[in-house]
């Protein structure tokens, strides 16, 4: 049994549950501006308005944005100009917290975003990225710039310019008079021993990458009652020969603090686990 409706035969504050709907004109939405949309509070998931404000039809959603209910637009993508939205288009301004990678937002497709710029985050907001995500900042010449206020980023690749005003970079904290100092690439690249005792020790990393590229690794060695330097490397169980500058490793004097520099170039180093190792040091003291 089916029953036709015609005409106004439901009244607008009528509910029904429709089972199967067969449509041959047009279903009309309520149309809603931002406000009234925003009176709806948090209606039933898959409710469906047109919102005037935003020109768009809207559905709510049980995960609207990194697992939160909310209002998304129905067939979205993002805006678009042209036929079959042949460009792409995006604002200038962030103005919302964001993550980037698939635990924050519940599945492997948001691993990688891409944004065209150039892009500001405005105060009070943070992009995050994710370790094993990648946000993609595209521009060309002079729309190659990207302007931060904060950022956490495990990874960032820009194919244009990045220009900072002040850098910080993270450091890790060894205290005493290790044989050995065993630390993950991932952490950060810059180390610093507080020496008690002992002399030169071995460098063991972690989790160096292996993809065409060169990487480095700083060592500071304040001088707490123990002098030496790295003599040795080892990353990821696999010994390495250090090239020195001038031949061999730097000395450590007494009183000062010595840094120490590798550059790890990574060429064909996944088959052999080898990487080129080049070290410099010297001595800094008053």
């Amino acid at each position: 049994m089916s029953t036709k409706i015609i005409g106004n035969q439901i009244d607008q504050v009528t509910r029904a549950i429709i089972e199967a709907l067969q449509v041959t004109e047009q279903v009309n939405l309520p149309a809603l501006n931002q406000s009234a949309v925003n009176a709806l509070g948090t209606p039933a998931y898959g409710t469906l308005v047109y919102n005037t404000t935003e020109d768009m039809a809207q559905i709510y959603k049980a995960d609207a944005a990194q697992g939160v209910p909310g209002w998304d637009d129905v067939g979205g993508g993002g805006p678009s100009l042209g036929e079959d939205s042949i460009i792409r288009t995006n604002g200038k301004n962030i103005q919302e917290n964001i993550t980037v990678g698939s635990t924050a937002n519940g599945g492997p497709e948001f691993s990688n975003g891409a944004t065209i710029g150039p892009v500001q985050i405005d105060n009070g907001f943070t992009v995050t990225v994710e370790n094993g995500a990648a946000w993609n900042i595209i521009g060309e010449e002079d729309s190659s710039t990207a302007e931060f206020v904060e950022i956490t980023s495990g990874n960032i690749t820009s194919t244009g310019t990045l220009h900072f005003s002040e850098t910080k970079e993270s450091l890790t904290f060894y205290d005493g008079a290790p044989d050995s100092i065993t630390h993950d690439f991932n952490n950060n690249n810059a180390i610093f021993l507080n020496k008690t005792g002992g002399g030169n020790f071995g460098l063991i990393i972690n989790n160096m990458p292996t993809d065409n590229a060169a990487y480095t690794i700083t060592v500071v060695i304040n001088d707490s009652g123990g002098t030496g330097v790295p003599d040795t490397v080892t990353v990821d169980g696999q010994q390495q020969t250090i090239k020195w500058a001038g031949g061999s490793a730097p000395g450590h004097s007494g009183g000062a603090v010595c840094v120490v520099s590798f550059s790890f170039i990574a060429y064909n180093t996944g088959s052999t686990g080898q990487f080129t190792v080049l070290g410099s040091g010297g001595n800094y003291e008053s």
